[in-house]
């Protein structure tokens, strides 16, 4: 039998998927404005102002544009 621990692991994604509204895009290249901060240069189709989800440096979908709150503790 396998180890759980890293069966387990096995399930996660290796890379965090990040939501971000789109700022530029040039081409294939599009930069997009993370939520929790940073900008980054990814690939894929997006539309100016939207919201995207980025996985890496690919865009992988189109995200809902709602209100983002961020408590600091």
């Amino acid at each position: 039998m396998a180890n759980p621990y890293r069966r387990l692991l096995a399930l996660l994604p290796t890379t965090p998927r990040q939501v971000g509204e789109v700022i530029s895009i040039s081409g294939s290249r599009v930069r997009v404005d993370l939520v929790g901060g940073g900008v980054r240069a990814c690939q894929g189709d997006a539309q100016m102002g939207g919201m995207v989800y980025v996985e890496g440096d690919k865009i992988t979908g189109v995200a809902p544009s709602l209100p983002v709150v961020v408590v600091e503790v």
